[in-house]
């Protein structure tokens, strides 16, 4: 037997009645038209409820990464904090000089 005829879902019956197409003069099938087909509106699903599912996984996996991290001791954390701080400051003197430079030179330029 086929994988798929095995785990193919039992066909359900129709919730409507289906009625018989009405012959046509000529001989063709027509659909009736008099009276418009009332379907059942769609159910709506929950878009969040996936993650709801997931959470407790993800929060579980979360946890466990955390554990795995080497966190820097104290002193270590104090240290690498002064040194991003001289950097940015030293950074910023370089860009602000630059900057004052250009400027210097344009007005020289385009102003006199």
């Amino acid at each position: 037997m086929a994988r798929s005829a095995r785990r193919r879902a039992p066909q359900r019956a129709p919730r409507t009645p289906v009625r018989p197409a009405a012959p046509a003069a000529d001989g063709a099938i027509a659909a009736r038209s008099a009276a418009p087909v009332v379907r059942p509106h769609p159910r709506r699903r929950n878009p969040l409820a996936a993650l709801a599912r997931l959470q407790p996984r993800f929060v579980a996996d979360i946890v466990a990464e955390l554990r795995k991290v080497t966190w820097p001791s104290a002193s270590e954390t104090r240290y690498l904090t002064m040194v991003v701080a001289v950097v940015a400051v030293v950074v910023g003197v370089i860009l602000g000089s630059f900057d004052l430079l250009f400027g210097w030179v344009i007005e020289q330029l385009f102003f006199q």
